[in-house]
């Protein structure tokens, strides 16, 4: 059959094994061996076929959804049963039961105001405590806390988490008025320290006991607050963006699995097993799975009772109508189909949108990086020039208020990239135990994870290149301490002074030695492996829609699996062809295609890959016809790869603007290094006299000190533009590391030359 994982019996049964070894040279490294009992592969003519199919005519989704002809859409459609062989929607329910109230969701209700009987108050008290108790009994007051835990999946009940915050509210009180107390005594000393004879002394009674009630009742509520507040708040947030992120792969994973007739139950324990790739998605739908195998709910209560408490509005929409062709027994691969093209043309508004953004901020940087720090300069030193000493300020805007204004605005372009960034597969997607506590209880388990921890850091030892390519950061680990070195090294040979008249007499030259040089030892190499992950993942990214194309329409023209690997390995070339060549290895040789697949997204570390991969693997469980899943994932993965592109060609320009709004700041403070502060420096100085007096006297400016201030400022103006044009061009902030050092490297060749 065509879509047998293992490809027919004819074309991998064989004993002949020299033709696998002719088609393996094509397209990657011939040192992974090919599978030797393979028997005759594709012939030219076919394989020409094949790729004629999957290249010029793009795979494209099913038409299915839009050839029903009745207008109704996905509710309309009454030829599907929308449950497979469970047949949920057979009997129907009661409208009010898929909207429950959120006490009542996921099986836990709270108690009612009238609930706890004054009898049994002093049980309780004796049982968990007065302040435990004190929560317990009044339920009604905490609903709102109590949904917002369960939203955050805080997994504690309400009173204990009320009962946690008391006591952390009552540490900060005791600690906040000490430092009242601590701040009133000292508070005295720091305001004479301008007129001398500054002295500590112990407040009085009356004075003290109010600093210390102030400080602990602020202490004591900003704690409450936060904890209660703020912090279950802030989780829901975050899980709801992870939602929105993800829900869109989910989705086409729930279609994928429901086209290859999964009962839409078993998709969802699917969904639910697959959170290393899904993430919080999956969790919700983890929940779905425990409400109806704990609870004996059906499929529809189940998923009604997520819906109600679902932090995201996005999912709540989706399950409202999910429910709805559920409960109506409308065409469920349809809808599924139709939600997944609907959520990639959100994204792509979304996108639009969040281009516009990245203008506004590019332009906001400008401003704010360029015009605004130069407008201060200047100001700084015409005043300085007219005689009052402006160093201190200038020193404070130059070393902390840009610097920190940068960090700032860094935090303000991730804070609105958050919403768009592509959600991360954190853990490997092999299966996972159904029963890890069985698995973290062993005795042995401990044993295990102690020779793991051993055996990675003895790789990252004996194989740091091979680490590092995998995981640039870890390469920090090595090149800080080389950095440092370099610093050192010019230290002790007398190659530069860390003294502030060296910083002063030789700016350019001490600046380089001991700051310069040690960030280029430690970022250079960062920047170089990054580069090169980021391009190694681009290439994959780009090129594996094509694969799975050609995949799509060998299957369905009847070749096995492993051949259409062979003539995938013919058609590329690179990193793609040794990693599907042994895919086609593992294929052939241990018939597992789910694992060959999942062994693949586990080496290439790409998440949108993975997750494309893990639909696959699951999809072929599910059906053993390939070519409509495999035409699925090959569009899917073609439409975001395509977002993808479109966003980097969007924000070129806005890199571009970056880089020159810094060159413009570069020039200006070169050209008054250049033409105002060298000639005041050779001016002679004047006596001082009736004529002269308040007259702008060269003396009177600190030349060095300006200068020093100028080259330093602009390193930091540079290092802090490349970092942001990385974050605008990539969404990454190594990624800004290339242009980092190159404005860097600018800004020091041109003060060594012209200033």
């Amino acid at each position: 059959m065509s879509g047998d994982p293992g490809g027919s019996g004819e074309s991998d049964g064989g004993d002949s094994s020299s033709d696998g070894d002719e088609r393996g040279g094509a397209g990657g490294d011939a040192s992974v061996g090919d599978a030797p009992f393979r028997g005759a592969g594709i012939d030219e003519e076919t394989a020409e076929a094949v790729l004629v199919d999957a290249l010029d005519d793009p795979v494209s989704p099913s038409p299915a959804a839009d050839e029903t002809g009745d207008g109704d859409g996905v509710l309309g459609n009454d030829e599907g049963d929308g449950f497979g062989e469970a047949g949920y929607g057979e009997g129907g329910h009661d409208e009010t039961d898929l909207d429950p109230q959120p006490e009542a969701a996921l099986g836990q209700r709270t108690q009612e105001a009238g609930a706890v009987r004054r009898a049994d108050a002093a049980e309780l008290r004796e049982a968990y405590g007065r302040v435990r108790a004190y929560f317990k009994t009044r339920p009604e007051r905490y609903r709102d806390l109590q949904r917002r835990l369960k939203q955050a999946r805080i997994g504690v009940t309400y009173d204990e988490y009320l009962e946690t915050s008391a006591h952390v509210a009552a540490v900060a009180a005791v600690t906040g008025a000490a430092l009242g107390v601590a701040l009133l005594a000292v508070w005295p000393a720091l305001a004479a320290m301008t007129t001398g004879g500054a002295s500590v002394e112990l407040p009085s009674f009356l004075p003290g006991l109010a600093a210390a009630l102030a400080g602990g009742v602020v202490a004591a509520a900003t704690a409450w607050v936060v904890r209660n507040y703020y912090l279950p708040r802030r989780t829901i947030a975050a899980r709801r963006r992870e939602i929105a992120l993800t829900l869109p792969y989910a989705i086409t994973y729930t279609y994928a699995l429901s086209n290859g007739g999964m009962n839409f139950a078993e998709v969802c324990r699917r969904l639910a097993r697959a959170d290393a790739v899904y993430g919080e998605v999956s969790n919700e739908f983890d929940v779905v799975v425990r409400e109806m195998d704990l609870f004996g709910n059906d499929l529809p209560q189940a998923l009604g009772n997520v819906r109600g408490l679902t932090p995201s509005e996005s999912l709540q929409r989706f399950l409202d109508d999910l429910l709805s062709v559920l409960e109506s027994g409308g065409d469920l691969e349809s809808f599924l189909e139709s939600e997944s093209r609907e959520y990639l043309d959100e994204a792509l508004d979304e996108q639009a949108s969040f281009v516009e953004t990245l203008g506004t901020l590019s332009e906001v940087f400008v401003v704010a990086f360029v015009a605004t720090p130069l407008f201060l300069i200047v100001v700084m030193l015409v005043v300085s020039s007219l005689g009052s000493s402006t160093v201190r300020e200038t020193t404070l805007l130059v070393y902390l208020v840009f610097p920190l204004a940068m960090v700032f605005f860094l935090l303000l372009v991730d804070l609105l990239s958050a919403p768009y960034e592509q959600p991360a597969v954190a853990r490997r997607t092999e299966e996972t135990s159904e029963t890890p506590g069985a698995v973290t209880d062993d005795e042995r388990y401990e044993r295990y994870e102690s020779a793991s921890r051993r055996r990675r850091l003895r790789a990252l030892v004996t194989e740091p290149f091979a680490t590092m390519g995998r995981n640039p950061a870890t390469s920090l680990g090595l090149t800080v301490p080389l950095g440092l070195a370099v610093a050192g090294l010019a230290v002790a040979t007398d190659t530069v002074q860390p003294t502030v008249a060296a910083f002063l007499e030789q700016p350019v030259v001490t600046t380089t030695g001991l700051a310069v040089a040690p960030l280029l030892v430690a970022t250079a190499p960062l920047a170089v492996l990054h580069e090169r992950e980021r391009r190694r993942r681009l290439v994959l990214t780009e090129r594996f829609p094509d694969v799975l194309s050609i995949l799509a329409s060998a299957n369905r023209m009847g070749i096995g699996v492993v051949d259409g690997l062979d003539l995938v390995v013919r058609w590329t070339s690179g990193t793609l062809a040794t990693e599907l060549r042994t895919v086609r290895n593992d294929l052939a040789w241990n018939h597992d295609f789910p694992a060959a697949l999942l062994a693949f997204a586990d080496r290439i570390h790409v998440p949108g890959l993975t997750r494309t991969v893990r639909l696959v693997a699951d999809g072929s469980r599910a059906s053993g016809d390939l070519h409509e899943l495999l035409e699925v994932a090959a569009t899917d993965t073609r439409a975001r790869a395509k977002l993808s592109r479109t966003r980097r060609r969007a924000v070129g320009s806005y890199v571009a603007i970056v880089v020159i709004g810094f060159l413009v700041y570069l020039l200006v403070v070169t050209l008054l290094s250049r033409s105002y502060l060298a000639p005041l420096e050779a001016l002679p100085e004047l006596p001082e006299t009736s004529a002269t007096t308040g007259a702008p006297l060269s003396a009177d400016v600190p030349v060095d000190a300006f200068e020093l201030l100028f080259f330093h400022s602009a390193l930091v103006q540079g290092f802090g533009s490349g970092l942001l044009a990385g974050k605008l061009a990539e969404n990454d902030l190594k990624s800004g590391l290339k242009y980092g050092i190159g404005l860097v490297v600018i800004t020091v060749v041109t003060f060594a030359l012209f200033v």
